[in-house]
């Protein structure tokens, strides 16, 4: 009997583990980062574009280089912000181009690539270093949305 204890719990804390990674959860079928800042940071809720600059490039997967944006969701309270990103998309960049008019034009969004929908986990190569990756591109364009501080050494 005990025996079957751990390995239940064994088996359910390693389940869990494939559904939360760092900043990233799953989330009725869909791949959530989310994280909350001890103050009230000056966000709203809104779509922000994601750019992958300075990725190793032999090493990053092509959904990854043409990640694009993501839908941002604020919530606040006592003095925190939780911030939740969702739609996270890339757009492929061989797309067709006639013109000023760009046909085929579909996002491709991450829980199409990183989720298993039959074990309902991570994918390996998401567990393994996409996770990582997406997590400072995701960081970053938050940064940007932070008013800077105003520099008074010029």
């Amino acid at each position: 009997m005990k025996k079957l204890i751990l390995i239940l719990l064994i088996f359910s804390t390693t389940l869990a583990a494939q559904t939360i990674v760092g900043n990233f959860k799953i989330s009725d079928s869909e791949i959530i980062w989310q994280k909350i800042y001890e103050e009230d940071l000056p966000l709203e809720s809104q779509d922000i574009e994601l750019r992958a600059k300075g990725l190793p490039v032999m090493t990053t997967t092509i959904w990854l280089s043409n990640i694009a944006g993501a839908k941002m969701k604020i919530d606040k309270k006592d003095g925190k912000t939780r911030v939740t990103i969702i739609d996270i998309y890339s757009v492929s960049n061989t797309q067709m181009d006639f013109g000023v008019v760009k046909e085929n034009i579909k996002p491709s969004y991450a829980d199409e690539i990183y989720y298993k929908r039959k074990k309902r986990v991570f994918s390996r190569l998401f567990m393994r270093k996409d996770n990582k990756l997406i997590n400072v591109i995701i960081e970053k364009a938050i940064d940007k949305l932070l008013p800077k501080e105003e520099q008074d050494d010029w």
